[in-house]
């Protein structure tokens, strides 16, 4: 009989379900999700205690920036730069085996007593800021952690006078040692060409390029030790018999005349163009051996470098971060645009016009006569649409006027009210109205009196000026691509406000208490800003309207004078309101009838083309005659009411005013 053996049933885990899976699943995202959101939160912390400081782990030389603020790492950079203009520069110098120590002054001897080599705290501000600040999120979330632990070191940036810094070195250095020279040519005229080959000598020389590059690199890590230096043998690589050579072609090389360097600037998309003729590159000629062992002439690198930094002050600007802050009435207290950092390159430069130049000696058929200058561009760190959550980002259209040869109070006045619009804000689709940020135009509110002509009549009033305000905001609404909605030009042609390329009238617009006034539509749907110069040197005023670029844009042409009307004879008014025998005049003012087209590109890409035509009546030459009160009494008519007209012109000129 078979036995049946009992099966034991085995052990498995039980089946689970889905839902059990869900749970484990969401429980693990979720320590996950603590974990993130706790390391995240301790990163928030840490950026916001450092929000206006230089993260830790951040080093320059041997120096700690770590959580410096602007004002502590230009406390600490400034300390360092006057330390080096009372020490100067010292050098460890050796010539034929002996040592010598020099000190060479940082400061210039001429009046202005400039730094010729200091540190750029801005400059390094910028740099040391910027790290852990830029980026995609994660970097600039764990970046910082990741400075403080693996530290970082940073050049300071060297600011360098080259010209006047090399001069100061050989005016300590040349006595020291005999001048070696490679063979070469002196111009001794060069229409007609004359010319001597001056042979080599054999010396000592100091590499000047070598100590300037040495200096920078010490003080870039803030080591303000001596400076090694040592005087090297010369011995030519250009000898008599390869000049005399290469002097057979010299009437060619200069045969293509002048040559120079050009520059667009980028902001202003102005050229400049700097020729040299060959007076000035004349003397900058030396040999050298090219690529096939062949003599030709090339222009000494130290010389055009000299030339290239006395473009530098026309060429270099900062950059600077964006600042944006409202006050409590809605108004922008302190701005500052965004602005890129440029930077003269002289060694990219020089080696574009060296090749240039080389071309000369093979005889093409054309050379190049003109070289662009190498700019090296810097970014700010803080840019104009992250400073603030208005939507404004960048410029939206400009407007100039000039104030030339205006009176004091005048003057007073339009800066008065410079002051009062820098900063407004416009907000999306309100009508902006020049009187309602500038006026009232009253003594109380700050405004001046000024001579002004009303009518036939010319009279001191409250506020004189204020049409230049208007006709610089017609044109920067203008070339904004902004709707007017208000404009009403002069009664008479004033040159205050000419056109600045024709000097016709028609650009411009009056503002005049309560009638008058300049308006415009902000219809781009966002916030603009309006930021208001006065340039006292130049007399002349630029406003610039900030926004959202949304594809618009404005321009209008010149205005054309369809009509010139003369001025009339002269009239003399009496009156017993001037001492007898005062005379005060007002030059005479032609009449005009102007035109011109203002075209508007709208974001959706419409074109609207809008005709301003504009009428200025003449006035003859009016004087005031003082008489004597009793002559009114007399029965002579005084001081007749004239027609007044609501147009309020400033006078051309002073008023004069002389008694006979």
């Amino acid at each position: 009989m078979e036995s049946v053996q009992e099966i034991l049933p085995i052990n498995l885990p039980p089946k689970r379900s889905p839902q059990h899976w869900f749970k484990v699943l969401g429980l693990f995202f979720l320590v996950l999700f603590l974990i993130f959101g706790a390391v995240s939160g301790a990163a928030a912390g840490y950026l916001k205690f450092y929000q206006d400081k230089i993260y830790p782990g951040i080093y320059a030389g041997h120096y700690q920036l770590g959580a410096m603020t602007r004002a502590d790492l230009n406390n600490f950079i400034e300390t360092t730069n006057n330390r080096l203009s009372r020490e100067g520069l010292n050098l460890d110098v050796t010539v034929g085996g002996k040592k010598t120590v020099v000190r060479v002054n940082t400061i210039s001897n001429d009046a202005n007593a400039a730094e010729l080599v200091k540190l750029d705290s801005y400059a390094l501000w910028q740099n040391a800021y910027s790290l852990g600040r830029s980026g995609r999120w994660p970097v600039r979330l764990f970046g910082p952690v990741y400075y403080r632990i693996a530290n970082t070191n940073l050049n300071v940036p060297v600011k360098v006078d080259w010209p006047n810094l090399l001069n100061a070195l050989k005016d300590n250095l040349d006595d020291m040692v005999d001048k070696p020279r490679n063979a070469n040519v002196s111009i001794n005229s060069f229409s007609p060409l004359n010319y001597q080959i001056v042979p080599e000598q054999s010396g000592l020389e100091f590499e000047y390029e070598k100590i300037i590059d040495q200096i920078q690199t010490n003080l870039s890590q803030l080591y303000l030790g001596n400076i090694v230096v040592n005087a090297k043998q010369f011995e030519p690589a250009i000898k008599l018999a390869q000049v005399e050579k290469a002097s057979a072609n010299l009437n060619a090389v200069v045969g293509y005349g002048d040559l120079g360097f050009n520059y667009v600037d980028p902001q202003t998309k102005v050229r400049h163009d700097w020729p040299l003729t060959l007076a000035q590159y004349g003397n900058w000629l030396e040999v050298v051996m090219d690529d096939n062992q062949q003599p030709i002439f090339i222009l000494n690198q130290e010389k055009v470098k000299i030339y290239l930094e006395s473009l530098r002050p026309l060429v270099d600007r900062v950059a600077q971060d964006a600042k944006f802050a409202v006050d409590e009435s809605g108004k922008v207290k302190e701005f500052q645009a965004s602005q890129t950092g440029l930077a003269l390159n002289t060694d990219k430069t020089y080696a574009d016009l060296d090749s240039a130049f080389k071309e000369r000696n093979y005889h093409p058929a054309q050379v190049t006569k003109t070289v662009a200058l190498t700019v090296d561009v810097a970014e700010p760190v803080v840019k104009m649409s992250n400073s603030n959550d208005l939507g404004i980002e960048d410029v939206i259209g400009v407007g100039y006027s000039t104030f030339h040869d205006s009176h004091s109070n005048r003057i007073k006045n339009i800066a008065h009210a410079v002051a009062r619009l820098n900063g407004v804000l416009i907000k999306p689709d309100e009508e902006f109205s020049a009187i309602h940020y500038a006026g009232p135009f009253t003594a109380e509110n700050g405004y001046l009196p000024e001579a002004i002509i009303k009518g036939t009549e010319i009279k001191n009033e409250i506020g004189g000026g204020m049409c230049q305000i208007g006709t610089t905001l017609f044109r920067m609404a203008m070339n904004s691509g902004m709707d007017i909605t208000q404009r009403q030009n002069h009664s008479l042609v004033v040159g205050y406000y000419s056109d600045p390329v024709n000097g016709n009238p028609g650009t411009d617009a009056a503002l005049y208490e309560p009638i008058l006034d300049l308006k415009f539509k902000n219809d781009t749907g966002h916030y603009l800003l309006l930021q208001t110069d006065i340039d006292f040197k130049k007399q002349q005023l630029t406003f610039t309207l900030w926004g959202k670029p949304d594809g618009r844009s404005g321009f209008y042409t010149h205005p054309l004078v369809k009509k010139w009307i003369p001025s009339g004879d002269p009239q003399e008014i009496k009156t017993d309101k001037l001492k007898p025998g005062e005379v005060k005049c007002q030059n005479a003012f032609r009449g005009a009838v102007a035109r011109f087209t203002y075209t508007r590109l709208t974001s959706d890409g419409e074109k609207i083309d809008r005709v301003f035509d504009s009428y200025y009546r003449p006035l003859p030459k009016i004087c005031m005659v003082g008489v004597d009160p009793a002559v009114c009494k007399e029965g002579t008519v005084c001081n007749t009411p004239q027609t007044v007209s609501l147009e309020t012109v400033e006078s051309l000129v002073p008023i004069a005013s002389t008694t006979h």
